[in-house]
């Protein structure tokens, strides 16, 4: 009984956000990066953080291979730890 009071609860008050919500979403979304945008690169900093430590690791030893096969062994890491790095969405 109480799960189906909450659905309807969340449902109710979704439906209500919905109307209520800013209608120049684009200008809205500026002006809060604006005020705040050091606190979204605090954050990108922080997520990324352990990514930017192993790409920090295979460049280095990227740059020791002795061969063709370790330097594509690490340019492959590289590569994909690039592509775990998050970003702003524009």
């Amino acid at each position: 009984m109480n799960k189906k009071f909450e659905k309807s609860r969340r449902k109710i008050l979704r439906e209500e956000y919905e109307q209520t919500k800013p209608i120049d979403l684009k200008a809205w979304e500026e002006a809060m990066l604006e005020n705040h945008s050091y606190y979204d690169i605090d954050i990108l900093e922080k997520a990324n953080k352990k990514t930017n430590e192993g790409i920090k690791y295979w460049e280095e030893r990227y740059a020791n291979a002795s061969g063709n096969m370790g330097k594509w062994y690490c340019q492959i890491r590289i590569n994909r730890l690039k592509k775990k790095l998050k970003h702003y969405e524009n």
